[in-house]
C-alpha cells in the first residue's frame, strides 16, 4: 500500500512501495527519514550549532547532546525511532561471493530455502562425531576413562621438576631391568603386607578432651570393636609375624596404632605408673634420662656419649627406670578392660612424650597441645591395618600378572568392608552416636567410592543449573522447540570441541579440569541464544529489512554475526592465554574451553539460525509449543510479510516487548542524566578504592587447602590430621633423596599436551662404590641421625635421625662384590623381620642386576609429610634447608663416588618440592594471564570498532571486573591457593561478553552520543540482562557444592558476571556518555 507523501511517517514505515522497489533499487537514495547518509561525519551537541533560541531552551531541560532532525523541506516529517535510523544493516550490499544478486547473504538464503534439510544435516553430523567420540577416544582410553590423571603436574624446565625426574625415571628404568629376574619365585607370605588401612580421628565434645570421661574412651573403643570383635576379619588383616605360632595354631592379628593400647592394658601396674611419673616431674631428670637413654638403655650410638662426665649411680638410674617404662609397655595391648585409673594413665603419657626414647609408644594418638602442663587431648587418632595378599604366593617376575591379581584382591577387600562393616562405620561416624565425641573415618579402598558419591550429588545440584537454562531460554523465545535446540546446540559443543580437541589438533592430555568448559558454555552459550533470538526480535520492527524472511535473516545474521564473532574471539584469546603456564592441565583446559566457545559461536550461526528459521515457518503463530515435527504446516501469510503490514498500517511507534523498552527508556535515561553519572562514578570511585585496596592484601595460602566443604566429616577428618598433631615417630615423614651418579633428565622433544606419558630420558653418570666411596656415605648417615642441627629438620624415633642409609648394613656388597644377595638377606630395621634390604632401600640402591648405576641416602623430614598439600612458605623453607646439606655435604661424596663428574640430586619422590614451585607458578600465571588477557581484549575490540576509546574504556571496565573479583576474593577470606590462581587467571574470559557487546552496539549506531547509547541498550539491553541472569542463577547451586574447586568457582563465576554486567552498563556507558567523544564513521581508526 503507497505511503501518503502529505502524512507523517510512522515508525518504521517504507518510503518504497513494494518489497520489489527494495531488490530492484541497487543504490538508493538515503531516505528521508533515515537523517543522514552513509558516510556522514557525526559530531556531537559540543560541535554543532542550535538550530533557534527554543530548541537550545528545550535540551538544557533533557538530554545534552540530543539532536532534532530539522527537514530542509515544509513538510511534517515525525522523527524517527534511533534503533531504525541511518543503520548500516540499512545498506545495500553489492554481489559477490559471499553476496547474491539481492544483497542477501547466500548461505542465508540457501537455509530459507532448504531449513529442515539444513538443520537434520547439523545434528546428523553432530550426532557423527559423538559416535566417532566414543570410539576414536572413550573406547582407546585407558579403563575407558578418557581424563589424564591428575599426577606429576609441574613445570618441565624447573630445577626441583627436572631432579624429581632425574630420580624418579633413573629408578623405574633400574627397577625394570632387574624387576624380572629378582622377584620370579619370590615367595610372599600370607597377609604379610600392608594393603591398607582405617584411619579413624576422634573430636572431644568436652572441656575435659577425648581421654577425659570414661564414656569418652568407650566411644572410641566402639570403633576399633568393629573390626577387633569380628572373627572374620583375621581373613583380612595384617597378621603378626614377629612371634613363632605352632602347625595347628593362627596367628594374631596386628594391633590397630592407637593410644588406647594404653588404657586397655592387659595389666596396669598403678604402683610402677605412679613412680615413673614421679621421676618424670623433675625437668632435670628428664634431660638427663635423654642423654643416657639412648645408649644404656638402647644399646645405640654410646661412642657418642661423654663418658668423663658420667656417674655410675645416674646410669644404674636410667637403667632401672627403662626398664621399669619398658615392664608397663610391655601390656600395652588392648587385650585388658579399662584402666580404672585411666586419668593416671593419661598423666603418664603426658610425661613419656618428653622422652626420646619413649616417645614413639604415645606421640601418635594425642594432639600438639598435649603436655605435661596441659594434659588434655581434644583429638585422637588411630589405625586398623588390613593386609596382603590374601594367600601365600610365589612372584612370577610378570609385572602385569601381578597387578592383575592385587586389583583382584583390592576388589574383594572393599566389597568384603562394605557387605559387613560400611553400616556400622557410617553408625559410628554419625553426629550424636556418641554424646562426648565425634568419631570420623577414611580409607583408602572407600575414599574412591566416597568422592564418586559427592561428585554425584554435586552433578545433581548442576543439573538444576542446566534447567535453569533451558526454563529462562523457554521465557525469552516462548518455543519449547527453540529452547530445546538452544540447550542441545550447548551441550552438543562439549563433544565436538572434545573430537576437534583430541582427534584433530592430537592433544592426548585432557584434564579433569576441562569439565569446568560445561559451565563455561553454559553461561557464553546461551548468552549468544539471546542476542541472537532479540535481534530476530528486534528485525520485525525494521519495514526496510522485511519484503522476505531471507533479506530479514541476512539482517540477522550481519547484525549478531559480528557481534557475536568479537566477543568470541575475545573471550577465545582469554582462555588462551593460560598457556602462558607451563602446567599441563591449565594449559588443556584453556585451549579446551577456546575450542568449545568457538564450536558455540558456530552452532549458534548455523543451527539455530536454522531453528529460528524453522521457528519462524511452522510455530512463530502457530503452535504455542513448537514442539512438534519442525516439518509440519507452514503459516500464509508467513509471519515477516505480517510484521511488514503491520508496520505499514501502524498509526504511530510500534511498541517493543516491556524489557526491551525499560532499558532504551529508563536505563538509557538514567544514564544520560549529569547527576546520576556524578553519583555513580563516586560510588564506583570508591569501591574500586576499597577492592585495590583489598586486591594488594591477598597473599598465598599457609595452609592446606581444602578439597571438600570444611563440614564435610571426610574433610574435617582430613583437617584435623594436618593441623592438629605433631608429626609423630610412627607417622610417615616425607623421604627426602641425595643421590649420586645421576645427571639431569633429557627433556629433548618432551610436550606432555600430545604425549601426557613423555617425561624425558634418565640419564647417568660414572658411579664407583669404592672405599672412599662407601665411608663418605656413612659419614654422611651418621651426620644426619645425631647432629643436634638437625634435630628439628629430620624425624626422630627412639632418639635418632629417621635415615635410610643401606650402606650400615651391606656387607653382601662387600663380601660378594654384587647385590644380589640384598633379595633375601633381611634389613636390621625391621622390627617384623620380614622386609628385605632391597625392599627397604628400593628407591636408595640403583643395582639394575649388573651394576650399581647409582645410590642415594634419604631422611624423613619432621615437618612435612607425604600426603596433604602444604603452604609454599612452610615446604621452601624445609626444602631450602636440605639444599644447604646438599651443598655442604654432598660435594664431597659426588668427589669420592662419581670422580666429580656428577652434581648431587636432591628431591623428594612425593612430588612435595615441585608442587612448591607450583604454587608460586600459580601466584605468576594469574597476574601474567589477567594482564595478557585484557590486552588482548584491547586489542581485539580496538580492530573491530576501530574507535581507541571503545577499545580503552571497555578495557578498563575489565579491569574493574578483576579487581573487584579478587578484592571480594579477599574480603570472603580467600587465599591464594590453586584454585583461586586459577580463576583469576581466567577472568578476562569471563568478563568480556557484556562490554565488549554494548561497545559494538554503540559503536555501529546513529546519531550522537545519546542516540547511540540509547539504541546500543534498546537493542541490547535485554540480551545482556538475560545473559546474566541465566549466568548467575545458574552459578548458584554450585554454591552448594561439597568439593571446593565447584563451590568456589559458582561463587567465582556469580561475582565475575554479575561485576561485568554491573561495569558495562553503569561504568561504561556512563563513562561515554560523560566524555561524549565523537566516533567518526568510514575512518580507518578513530581516535
Amino acid at each position: 500500500m503507497p505511503a501518503d507523501p502529505d502524512a507523517p511517517l510512522a515508525l518504521g514505515a517504507s518510503t518504497r512501495s513494494s518489497p520489489d522497489d527494495f531488490v530492484d533499487d541497487p543504490s538508493p537514495e538515503p531516505s528521508v527519514h533515515n537523517g543522514l547518509a552513509e558516510e556522514v561525519f557525526v559530531e556531537d551537541e559540543a560541535d554543532r550549532q542550535p538550530s533557534s533560541k527554543d530548541e537550545e531552551e528545550k535540551k538544557d531541560g533533557s538530554a545534552g547532546d540530543i539532536e532534532e532532525a530539522v527537514a530542509e523541506t515544509g513538510d511534517e516529517i515525525a522523527k524517527p525511532d534511533a534503533s531504525s535510523a541511518a543503520h548500516p544493516a540499512f545498506q545495500q550490499h553489492k554481489p559477490s561471493c559471499f553476496t547474491n544478486e539481492r544483497g542477501n547473504l547466500k548461505a542465508v538464503a540457501f537455509v530459507v530455502r532448504n531449513p529442515c534439510c539444513v538443520f537434520c544435516s547439523i545434528i546428523a553430523l553432530c550426532i557423527l562425531i559423538c559416535f566417532l567420540l566414543i570410539v576414536m577416544v572413550f573406547r582407546t582410553s585407558e579403563n575407558n576413562n578418557p581424563f589424564t590423571l591428575p599426577s606429576n603436574e609441574f613445570d618441565l624446565n624447573d630445577e626441583r621438576s627436572i631432579q624429581y625426574d632425574s630420580l624418579r625415571l633413573a629408578k623405574d628404568e633400574v627397577q625394570s631391568a632387574k624387576k624380572a629376574v629378582a622377584d620370579e619365585g619370590k615367595e610372599v607370605a600370607k597377609q604379610s603386607e600392608l594393603a591398607d588401612i582405617v584411619m579413624w580421628t576422634f573430636e572431644g565434645e568436652t572441656p575435659a578432651g577425648v581421654f577425659g570421661s570414661a564414656a569418652s574412651i568407650e566411644g572410641m573403643k566402639d570403633a576399633y570393636d568393629i573390626f577387633m570383635d569380628d572373627p572374620a576379619f583375621k581373613e583380612y588383616c595384617v597378621l603378626d609375624y614377629r612371634t613363632e605360632v605352632a602347625a595347628n595354631e593362627t596367628r594374631e592379628c596386628q594391633q590397630p596404632l592407637t593410644p588406647l593400647t594404653m588404657y586397655y592394658a592387659s595389666e596396669w601396674d598403678g604402683e610402677k605408673a605412679a613412680a615413673v611419673i614421679e621421676e618424670f616431674k623433675d625437668p632435670e631428670k628428664v634431660k638427663l634420662f635423654n642423654s643416657l637413654a639412648l645408649c644404656y638403655v638402647q644399646g645405640l650410638y654410646c661412642d657418642l656419649v661423654p663418658t668423663e662426665q658420667l656417674v655410675p649411680e645416674d646410669i644404674a638410674w636410667a637403667v632401672q627406670l627403662g626398664a621399669n617404662i619398658t615392664a608397663l609397655t610391655s601390656h600395652w595391648d588392648m587385650k585388658g578392660e579399662l584402666v580404672q585409673n585411666f586419668t593416671q594413665v593419661t598423666e603418664l603419657a603426658s610425661y613419656l612424650i618428653q622422652v626420646d626414647v619413649y616417645k614413639g609408644f604415645v606421640d601418635f594418638g594425642f594432639d600438639k597441645g598435649f603436655s605435661a602442663a596441659n594434659p588434655v587431648s581434644d583429638y585422637s587418632r588411630g589405625i586398623v591395618y588390613w593386609g596382603g595378599p590374601l594367600e601365600d604366593r610365589n612372584q612370577t617376575g610378570n609385572e602385569e600378572e601381578s597387578k592383575e591379581v592385587e586389583e583382584t584382591e583390592d576388589d574383594q577387600r572393599k566389597e568384603f568392608i562394605k557387605a559387613e562393616y560400611l553400616e556400622e562405620m557410617n553408625y559410628q561416624s554419625e553426629e550424636g552416636t556418641h554424646a562426648e565425641v565425634n568419631s570420623y573415618y577414611f580409607m583408602t579402598a572407600l575414599i574412591g567410592e566416597v568422592i564418586l558419591d559427592i561428585v554425584q550429588q554435586d552433578a545433581m545440584l548442576a543439573i538444576f543449573s542446566f534447567v535453569f537454562v533451558f526454563i529462562w531460554l523457554f521465557v525469552n523465545t516462548q518455543s519449547w522447540f527453540l529452547a530445546a535446540v538452544g540447550i542441545f546446540e550447548i551441550f552438543i559443543s562439549i563433544p565436538v570441541a572434545w573430537w576437534l580437541f583430541t582427534v584433530v589438533f592430537q592433544i592426548k592430555y585432557f584434564a579433569t579440569l576441562n569439565a569446568l568448559a560445561l559451565f563455561v558454555v553454559a553461561a557464553i552459550g546461551a548468552d549468544d541464544i539471546f542476542i541472537f533470538m532479540d535481534a530476530y526480535k528486534q528485525s520485525q520492527f525494521h519495514a526496510d529489512i522485511l519484503p522476505d524472511l531471507e533479506t530479514r535473516m541476512s539482517w540477522v545474521y550481519r547484525r549478531t554475526g559480528t557481534a557475536m564473532a568479537i566477543t568470541s574471539a575475545t573471550t577465545c584469546a582469554a582462555f588462551l592465554c593460560t598457556l602462558i603456564t607451563p602446567l599441563p592441565s591449565i594449559q588443556s583446559f584453556g585451549i579446551f574451553a577456546a575450542v568449545v566457545i568457538f564450536i558455540d559461536y558456530v552452532l549458534v550461526m548455523t543451527l539455530f539460525c536454522t531453528a529460528v528459521i524453522i521457528y519462524h515457518n511452522r510455530y512463530e503463530r502457530g503452535l504455542f509449543c513448537g514442539c512438534c515435527c519442525p516439518c509440519g504446516r507452514i503459516t500464509d501469510p508467513d509471519n515477516t510479510e505480517k510484521a511488514r503490514l503491520a508496520l505499514e498500517n501502524s498509526d504511530g511507534e510500534v511498541k517493543r516487548d516491556r524489557v526491551s523498552e525499560f532499558f532504551k527508556n529508563r536505563v538509557a535515561g538514567f544514564i544520560k542524566v549529569p547527576l546520576h553519572r556524578l553519583v555513580l562514578g563516586v560510588l564506583f570511585c570508591t569501591w574500586l578504592g576499597i577492592a585495590i585496596w583489598q586486591a594488594t592484601m591477598i597473599e598465598p595460602t599457609k595452609e592446606s587447602e581444602q578439597f571438600l566443604d570444611e563440614d564435610n566429616p571426610l574433610q574435617k577428618s582430613i583437617t584435623i590430621l594436618n593441623q592438629q598433631f605433631p608429626t609423630a615417630d610412627d607417622d610417615l615423614g616425607l623421604k627426602v633423596y641425595w643421590a649420586w651418579g645421576l645427571g639431569e633428565v633429557d627433556r629433548t622433544g618432551v610436550n606432555r599436551l600430545l604425549e601426557p606419558e613423555d617425561y624425558g630420558e634418565p640419564t647417568f653418570t660414572e658411579f664407583d662404590l669404592n672405599e672412599q666411596c662407601q665411608t663418605d656415605l656413612l659419614a654422611f648417615c651418621d651426620k644426619l641421625k645425631t647432629d643436634e642441627q638437625y634435630k628439628d629438620l629430620i624425624k626422630r624415633k627412639d632418639g635418632v635421625g629417621q635415615v635410610y642409609c643401606f650402606i650400615e648394613e651391606l656387607a653382601a656388597y662387600n663380601v660378594y662384590g654384587n647385590l644380589t644377595d640384598c633379595d633375601a638377606q633381611k634389613t636390621c630395621y625391621d622390627e617384623d623381620s620380614r622386609e628385605t634390604i632391597s625392599g627397604r632401600y628400593q628407591n636408595e640402591i640403583g643395582w639394575d642386576g649388573l651394576a650399581l648405576r647409582y645410590a642415594a641416602v634419604s631422611a624423613e623430614s619432621s615437618v612435612l609429610d607425604p600426603f596433604g598439600q602444604d603452604a609454599e612458605s612452610m615446604t621452601r623453607k624445609e626444602y631450602d634447608q636440605f639444599v644447604a646439606i646438599a651443598e655442604e655435604q654432598g660435594a664431597i661424596i659426588a668427589q669420592s663416588c662419581t670422580a666429580g663428574t656428577g652434581d648431587t640430586i636432591l628431591t623428594d619422590l612425593d612430588e612435595k618440592f615441585v608442587f612448591m614451585n607450583n604454587q608460586s607458578i600459580y601466584v605468576r600465571s594469574a597476574i601474567q594471564a589477567s594482564c595478557l588477557g585484557v590486552a588482548i581484549a584491547f586489542v581485539v575490540l580496538l580492530i573491530s570498532t576501530r574507535v581507541f576509546h571503545l577499545a580503552f574504556f571497555a578495557s578498563l571496565s575489565i579491569m574493574s571486573v578483576l579487581v573487584s573479583v579478587v578484592g571480594t576474593m579477599v574480603m570472603l577470606g580467600w587465599n591464594l591457593g590453586s584454585i583461586e590462581s586459577i580463576l583469576i587467571g581466567i577472568i578476562a574470559g569471563f568478563s568480556v561478553d557484556y562490554v565488549v557487546h554494548l561497545a559494538h552496539a554503540y559503536e555501529i549506531a546513529s546519531g550522537d552520543t545519546y542516540d547511540r547509547i540509547t539504541e546500543a541498550f534498546s537493542d541490547l539491553g535485554i540480551s545482556v540482562f538475560n545473559g546474566m541472569i541465566t549466568s548467575v542463577v545458574a552459578s548458584v547451586p554450585l554454591f552448594f557444592c561439597q568439593l571446593q574447586f565447584f563451590a568456589k568457582f559458582g561463587t567465582f563465576l556469580c561475582l565475575t558476571i554479575a561485576f561485568s554486567w554491573v561495569f558495562a552498563n553503569f561504568g561504561f556507558m556512563s563513562l561515554l556518555a560523560q566524555l561524549k567523544l565523537p566516533v567518526r564513521n568510514g575512518k580507518c581508526l578513530s581516535l
